[in-house]
């Protein structure tokens, strides 16, 4: 076949090849809403917020382990599918002293096989492990362990077809005897075994470029929670003490929505989460807001 160069295309006066070959297409991939953004409403009126968030456009959600036996009939009834779940750290670490409020929820010997088959049954394909409690943190040791641990618990939900993350914060990136505790992460968790969910906001307040992180962890990204920073927002390692105003939905900050999905595209990205963690007004408005932008990005 005779290659056609842009030049060629356009001398030819075929303006519609033209435009077909060379135009950016809008991002289409299927959008997420972690529940977390709606943590208020859920409680109070489970049925009529996930309708919400299906009429909006969303056809994915991210809960919680927990929540999902009470929340399935309304995930038929409304469509939603769940492909990423967040479960219990202690499953992972066996701590539960650091997460006392979840001691007097669940049967002691609930383990982490038990969990992926509750997940499998609700086709989740990723299974997230989504804090580290300040009391449960260390040094560098602790995230070397850490790691070990998240390693083993791979091997066990790689059994059930489910692939374990880890999500970060912005409290992973402050440096401790000169290296990042995210950076040991990098470095010691089994690549076939874990890979990430990127926070794209508590990469940029951590201190680094999403971009540039995105594509040195490429291959390893398997999904990526999708809000904007303010403009100025200095660093903070400090997740609690970051200003509410600094969250942003997506548009309405200072990050390469562009760059970023095309990156996302790129390195191997499967599941795309809108979350907001901070609203000015309504969380439900606050998801509209993003989906109707991020649906206009340029990709």
């Amino acid at each position: 076949m005779q290659h056609l160069s842009r030049r060629s295309i356009l001398a030819s006066g075929t303006a519609a090849a033209a435009s077909t070959l060379f135009a950016e297409s809008t991002f289409n991939k299927p959008l997420d809403v972690q529940l977390y953004t709606v943590r208020n409403e859920m409680p109070k009126q489970p049925k009529e917020t996930l309708e919400a968030i299906a009429k909006i456009g969303y056809t994915q959600v991210e809960p919680g382990r927990a929540d999902l036996a009470k929340i399935e009939p309304y995930l038929k009834e409304f469509k939603l599918a769940t492909p990423s779940v967040h479960i219990d750290t202690p499953l992972v670490t066996g701590n539960w002293t650091a997460w006392k409020a979840l001691q007097s929820i669940m049967p002691k010997d609930y383990t982490l096989a038990q969990a992926m088959e509750e997940l499998k049954k609700h086709d989740a394909k990723f299974a997230v492990v989504s804090y580290l409690m300040p009391g449960e943190r260390g040094g560098l040791d602790f995230y070397k362990k850490f790691a070990e641990q998240m390693n083993k618990a791979g091997e066990e939900s790689k059994k059930h077809d489910i692939q374990l993350c880890y999500h970060h914060h912005s409290f992973e990136f402050e440096p401790k005897d000169g290296t990042r505790p995210f950076d040991v992460l990098v470095k010691e968790f089994d690549p076939k075994l874990v890979h990430f969910q990127c926070d794209i906001f508590w990469l940029s307040i951590g201190g680094n470029n999403v971009v540039d992180m995105l594509n040195q962890l490429k291959g390893r990204v398997a999904s990526v929670h999708l809000k904007d920073i303010e403009k100025g927002t200095p660093t903070n390692y400090k997740e609690g003490s970051v200003p509410k105003g600094a969250f942003k939905e997506a548009g309405n900050g200072s990050l390469d929505f562009s760059e970023i999905l095309k990156t996302c595209e790129k390195t191997g990205v499967k599941v795309y989460v809108v979350e907001q963690d901070q609203c000015a007004g309504s969380p439900l408005n606050s998801l509209a807001q993003s989906y109707k932008y991020l649906r206009t990005v340029k990709v």
